[in-house]
């Protein structure tokens, strides 16, 4: 039987080692300096920035780096290597990667494109069949829609609730951003707790589960496949494809002893084989720089 509570994280990539934090940690993505607690986030930009850390990790607003090394905090935008503020959007507004803003309002989801300033559209929540109910603003704060963009289009991710209140299946969507419409619908099933929902440039969209160990992906946005994992993983919570060979999971790792601080495994060939990676092993140097996640566990050793 599937958990019935409610996602723990989605679209930010942190998710069980930010709840662990109890003490302020400092971390760095390209030269951008960010301390975390178990309370807050602060970005330590040319105008620094706090976010929140909600209950099981989650930050809000959300927090995302595109392959380009722009940070995506709330309606922020900062260049990673200078620290400079790109873009302030308005107040509620969510920036995503490639021009891409999204404001959660009372009947949806209104979308906006810097590609056509002054021009806006709304998704309504229903066609999502999301939220339980939920004002949209609080279906995305507890991580009941989510959405993650590329160069190819925007997907949303919903989760779906019984008469009993327990999650009872996901939909992913495909959302043509310029006309708010789904362009297609995924129903998912219940495969997992899904805790993630994320994209790049090269490596499309893919789908994070964290009970038992779920990895869904899609080059388009309408198909979508599970890959292999590792059987020694446990408590998997962030993945990252930089392409269609290149992944890297974040999770528990069975066993004890120091060879393994990181957590942190990687494949170079679409899941067929996978490598945990050791202290001080080189393929740390091709760590993602985008991947929140994996650049915490190795600023701080995998403590």
């Amino acid at each position: 039987m599937k958990p019935a509570s409610i996602l723990c994280c989605a679209v930010l990539t942190h998710c069980a080692t930010a709840a662990a934090v109890t003490a302020a940690f400092d971390y760095r993505i390209g030269a951008t300096g960010f301390t975390e607690d178990e309370h807050g986030m602060l970005i330590h930009a040319h105008e620094p920035l706090k976010l929140e850390v909600r209950p099981g990790g989650r930050v809000w607003p959300p927090l995302v780096v595109d392959d380009g090394g722009r940070i995506y905090a709330g309606g922020t935008v900062i260049d990673a290597l200078s620290g400079r503020v790109l873009q302030t959007a308005g107040k509620g507004v969510i920036a995503l990667p490639y021009g891409v803003q999204v404001a959660p309002e009372a009947g949806g989801f209104r979308f906006r494109r810097s590609a056509a300033p002054g021009r806006d559209c709304l998704l309504p929540l229903r066609k999502l069949n999301a939220g339980g109910g939920k004002p949209a603003l609080q279906a995305m704060k507890d991580a009941n829609v989510a959405f993650a963009s590329s160069p190819r289009g925007v997907v949303g991710l919903a989760t779906h609730f019984g008469a009993d209140g327990k999650v009872s299946g996901y939909t992913a969507s495909l959302i043509d951003a310029a006309s708010c419409k789904v362009a297609h619908s995924t129903p998912l099933g219940n495969p997992d707790l899904l805790v993630e929902l994320a994209a790049s440039k090269s490596g499309g969209w893919w789908i994070t589960g964290s009970v038992e160990q779920t990895l869904l992906r899609s080059a388009d946005g309408r198909s979508w496949r599970k890959v292999p994992l590792p059987a020694q993983l446990s408590s998997l919570v962030s993945s990252y494809a930089v392409n269609d060979r290149e992944i890297w999971l974040a999770a528990a790792q069975a066993g004890d002893g120091d060879d393994k601080p990181y957590m942190l495994t990687y494949s170079g060939d679409g899941g067929a084989s996978w490598a945990s990676l050791r202290r001080d092993d080189p393929l740390l140097g091709r760590l993602p720089p985008a991947w929140l996640e994996g650049q915490r566990r190795r600023a701080s050793g995998g403590d």
